[in-house]
This record gives structure tokens, sequence and C-alpha cells, in this order.
């Protein structure tokens, strides 16, 4: 039994890191006509255009689509309805952890008819309230770093973290790693204590 408690615990002491991994993203979006009317039901396709990958998808009855878990890459996306014009927007960059909102207005037509555009520059991120950084394998080969080349010392990249302590220490172990702070947090938390009673 001992043994058995023991196997669970590095179980989920294993899984409890993995699960915080973000490796993927996401796109997302509202299907209108050109009188701002949502569409329901129309097919929506996602193209990864480096591995040739689709996904496939249908709108809401409030004409949204969803589409989760993208592999980092460039898509094209691929919207039809019956009585209107299809539509292919291309080069949709999608990155890791980051929504991408790309909403669509459908033109009244044939289906045999299409309609295709670049996708512009990525917006404001408005369907996820996170803040982070990325940095591309460029990047990190590139970017001089303090000696020893730790990759840990790449935080200070971060707009609004503060260098940490033990950074890049040859005195101390890979163990220890170091610790940093971003926009004014502590890397440690408060601690209070209890006030001692006055003596009489």
């Amino acid at each position: 039994m001992r043994r058995v408690l023991l196997a669970l615990v590095f179980v989920l002491a294993a899984a409890a890191p993995a699960a915080a991994q973000v490796l993927y993203g996401s796109l997302t979006g509202v299907v209108h006509d050109s009188a701002g009317a949502v569409i329901p039901g129309a097919s929506v396709k996602a193209l990864n255009v480096g591995t040739g990958q689709e996904f496939s998808s249908l709108t809401s009855d409030a004409g949204g689509y969803t589409f989760s878990n993208l592999t980092t890459g460039t898509y094209d996306l691929t919207i039809n309805a019956n009585g209107f014009r299809a539509l292919t927007r291309r080069g949709i960059a999608i990155t890791v952890n980051v929504v991408r909102r790309e909403d669509v207005t459908l033109e009244v037509g044939q289906l045999t008819e299409s309609v295709t555009v670049q996708a512009g520059l990525a917006t404001l991120q408005t369907d996820k309230a996170d803040v982070h950084t990325d940095l591309d394998s460029k990047e990190l080969i590139s970017l001089p770093l303090p000696r020893y080349r730790n990759y840990q010392s790449l935080i200070n990249l971060v707009p609004g973290a503060t260098p940490g302590q033990y950074q890049n220490s040859i005195t101390l172990p890979a163990s220890t790693a170091r610790s940093a702070s971003s926009s004014g947090c502590r890397t440690t938390p408060p601690t209070f204590r209890r006030p001692r009673p006055s003596k009489p």
C-alpha cells in the first residue's frame, strides 16, 4: 500500500508541471454578412500552410467559430456559406498561447465566386487577459547573454522584469537556479508576523 501511494505521488508531481505548459495557439472569430447580421452554419476551414493539416468547423447560431490547440505556423482560413461568395484569408500567423481573432464579412454571391485577401497584422489580443513574451530560436541564439549563457537570464528581456539573484553564479549549484520579479511583484510571498504582546 505504501509503494502504491508513493508511486501515485510521483505521478501527480510529474503531471502537474506538464499541465501548465502551453504549446498551442487559437483562432476565433465571427462571420457576418454585409449588413452586419451573423451567419450560422457556415463552413470554416483552417489550413496549416507548412504542414498541410486542415481543421474544419461550422459557425454557431451566433455566427462564431473557434479552433483551439493549433500548432504554431501560418494558416489560410476559408469560409463558405450558401448564398455568399467563398472567402479565403491567407497568411494568418498563429503563435503559442495567443488567441488570434479573425472576424469575417461575406459578400452576397454564388459559391463558385470567391474572394481572396491577405491577412493583416495581428491586432491587440482582446479574447484573453494575459501578457507574455515570445522568443524564437533565432533570438535565443543571437541575443547576447551574460557569462555562462544561462538561459534563465532571458527573463531579463521581458518588460517589467527585474534581474534576479544568483544569476549565472559559479559558486552555487544549478538546482538553486535564480529568482526574478515582474511588474513589481515579489519573488517570495509576504510573511506576516503576529505582534508580540507588550510587557506589563
